[in-house]
């Protein structure tokens, strides 16, 4: 073998080492970058568990379409025949076909029902140019979400917001609105204000949650369930404030049924405690905590 032979030889072997070994990477992409792009995918995963993959497929698509500002985003969704009338599903509709009836082999009544099965579930709504997805992948609205959970009851007004979120209250209205167009949070007016909770949430206590946003509603709670009979000027001495403060609380307590009026043996005004409400409200909200009041009984 000349020698012109011996070095070509050598060369593919070389060539075929390389190309054969387990450290060799075609993918250049930085590793920091590689764990965010995992991770993230984790994430998608995580919060589309409850879909299925012609939903996944279908609302992928959608992100894309929704993003066309040439169709209006107002949609609703309830059969086929509806489609023209609103271009821009039918542009979903149209491009769902082109590029899965083939791939994947959904039909065109497959795709249709995924489509108004995503309305359904809220994960794209009308005159939203983002999917549920996007919304729960974006870090300011997460953060707000967690907040709403954390802070169940709170309005656009309270300071907390600034303080933990470092937003303004225009903003932060701005995101409650697009959280609770994808049916995340609910609202409701309670008093003068608007009162935010995640969906999740039971309605049933959502006045007491409020109420005893303010610190001295459990307050006087705890003076009468430690003593029944304690005058209102008693109280409002301890906590430093006028008698008719009191007095105002006490009434809007009653009218939720936390204390009733009475009178004992002695013939003296007592204020008795709704324990029974007390213990229902905390299966649901944690705080205030009243489980060191009712520990004894």
């Amino acid at each position: 073998m000349s020698l012109e032979k011996e070095r070509d030889t050598e060369k593919k072997e070389k060539n075929t080492v390389l190309e054969d070994s387990s450290f060799r990477e075609d993918d250049f992409t930085p590793l920091d970058r590689k764990s965010v792009e995992n991770k993230e995918s984790k994430t998608e995963d995580l919060i589309t568990e409850e879909l299925s993959d012609i939903e996944k497929d279908v609302l992928e698509i959608a992100e894309e379409i929704l993003k066309l500002k040439r169709y209006d985003s107002d949609f609703e969704i309830e059969s086929q025949s509806q489609i023209q009338k609103y271009p821009i599903i039918e542009k979903l509709y149209a491009t769902c076909i082109a590029k899965l009836s083939f791939n994947k082999g959904y039909s065109k009544e497959d795709i249709f029902l995924s489509i108004r099965s995503l309305e359904d579930k809220n994960w794209i709504v009308t005159n939203e140019r983002r999917t549920k997805l996007e919304i729960l992948t974006n870090e300011k609205l997460v953060e707000i979400l967690d907040f709403i959970r954390n802070n169940p009851g709170i309005h656009g007004r309270d300071e907390r917001i600034e303080d933990e979120i470092g937003i303004t209250r225009t903003p932060f209205l701005k995101h409650i609105m697009t959280l609770e167009n994808f049916d995340l949070i609910r609202s409701k007016k309670i008093g003068k204000s608007l009162h935010y909770f995640i969906k999740d949430v039971p309605e049933d206590f959502d006045d007491y949650k409020v109420i005893f946003i303010n610190p001295m509603i459990p307050s006087i709670i705890e003076e009468f369930f430690k003593d029944e009979a304690v005058p209102i000027s008693q109280i409002a001495n301890k906590l430093d404030v006028y008698p008719g403060t009191i007095s105002y609380h006490l009434k809007k307590m009653k009218k939720l049924n936390l204390i009733k009026s009475s009178e004992n043996k002695n013939g003296e005004k007592i204020h008795l405690v709704n324990i029974q409400l007390l213990k229902k409200y905390n299966q649901i909200f944690k705080k205030p905590n009243f489980s060191d009041l009712l520990r004894g009984l």
